[in-house]
């Protein structure tokens, strides 16, 4: 299956426990990143959710890739993925969480949230 739209990047995914300069459990994932900080934030919508639940990003890429989430049902949490844009070098984004989107049509892709972390300034990979 296929993205719906162009990749604009690309990332490294770690797995808790691990970070850089370790090699990452998946390497040069091309995937799209997109800001989605209002959405994410939104009180309005999740006024009752744990703050666990905040993103800033959503990452769109392949159903293929293994990316972890750190939500484990019922609002309990578990560990989770961390995501380095573009590479171990570039800017971390802590899994939050992952919906598969359009299953069983071309444009059936993964829709990875994700909250950026402090990144090293200056950066271009926002």
């Amino acid at each position: 299956m296929a993205l719906p739209i162009q990749p604009n990047t690309t990332c490294d995914i770690y797995r808790n426990g691990t970070a850089p300069p370790a090699a990452p459990a998946v390497a040069g994932v091309a995937c799209y990143l997109q800001p989605d900080w209002r959405a994410g934030q939104d009180q309005g919508d999740r006024a009752n959710l744990p703050a666990v639940l905040a993103w800033t990003h959503v990452l769109l890429m392949d159903t293929s890739v293994d990316v972890r989430d750190c939500y484990l049902g019922s609002l309990t949490f578990g560990a989770q993925d961390m995501v380095y844009i573009p590479d171990q070098n570039g800017t971390p984004f802590r899994v939050i969480f992952i919906e598969r989107v359009h299953r069983g049509r071309a444009e059936d892709h993964k829709r990875v949230y994700v909250d950026r972390q402090t990144p090293t300034w200056p950066t271009n990979e926002l």
